[in-house]
């Protein structure tokens, strides 16, 4: 599975080296605080404010491993897996490097801006895991091209097929040119719409079955193969709809993870300024 291979990756190297660390880093501030009083400003606290800076450098280099295709240092997939643990670590490295005291400052806003990286990181783990796959299955059945391309070939039958008839034809097919509209017209507001192929099936079958009545029997043939095309469009609609939520929540988590990645790094630049030289 994937969850496994990422997470235990390199036989849980990394997921024991963050506990072996932590447990060090307990055991050290443990014999720290009994012999002074924490602070960032003591030599323990320096340390740990040193390992801290060199931690996220780390993380934040995965960015950089990404797109260095070439590179020897390591599998992306182990960087990926050490990522994880590492961010975690460091949130336990900073409050000992503070003494774990706080307050409404640059340094405490930087601390904050690590643990807002550190959960969106969760949520990041989370898509990492699940929607690449599920991203993949959807796709093996058919690329959103290839989706697309048949709604608008079944869009012409149905165009043909309501040239000749009644107004209910006229009525279905401008109501599908719109709902096939609406669907490229979403963006970013398909990751709040919910979307069940099933219930959204059953209910235009229910619509479209209410609207039979009105149809007179000589039509009846031709409008059960318009409902045969709505139906196939509407199971496809909603194919392509689950495939855009998917991607687009890839993409609002690099959206909110990726920018505040970089305001916590200035933050911790800022930090080091107003130590260094104030």
């Amino acid at each position: 599975m994937v969850q496994a291979t990422l997470l235990t990756y390199g036989s849980k190297r990394y997921l024991w080296g963050s506990v072996i660390g932590a447990v060090a880093l307990l055991l050290s501030y443990s014999y720290y605080a009994q012999t002074t009083i924490p602070s960032g400003s003591t030599v323990w606290g320096l340390v740990y404010g040193w390992m801290g800076l060199i931690a996220i450098l780390v993380l934040m280099f995965l960015g950089i491993r990404k797109r260095w295709y070439f590179s020897r240092l390591g599998t992306l997939q182990g960087w990926t897996s050490a990522h994880v643990y590492l961010g975690f670590l460091t949130l336990l490295i900073i409050p000992m490097h503070a003494g774990f005291q706080f307050g409404w400052d640059v340094h405490t806003l930087a601390y904050v801006l690590l643990v807002v990286v550190a959960l969106s990181g969760l949520v990041g783990l989370r898509i990492y895991l699940t929607v690449p796959m599920i991203l993949t299955l959807h796709e093996r059945g058919m690329l959103p091209e290839t989706l697309e391309a048949e709604i608008n070939q079944i869009l012409k039958e149905m165009k043909q097929l309501a040239a000749d008839k009644l107004g209910i034809f006229q009525h279905l097919y401008q109501e599908e040119v719109s709902r096939c509209s609406e669907l490229k017209s979403q963006g970013w507001r398909i990751l709040f719409t919910p979307i069940d192929p099933n219930a959204i099936l059953a209910q235009r079958t229910h619509d479209l079955h209410k609207q039979l009545a009105d149809v007179p029997a000589t039509d009846q043939e031709g409008f059960s193969r318009f409902v045969g095309l709505v139906m196939r469009k509407t199971e496809l609609e909603a194919y392509l709809a689950g495939q855009m939520r998917l991607k687009n929540e890839l993409q609002a988590w690099l959206y909110v993870h990726v920018p505040v990645s970089i305001a916590m790094v200035a933050a911790v630049g800022i930090h080091l300024l107003a130590v260094l030289y104030y």
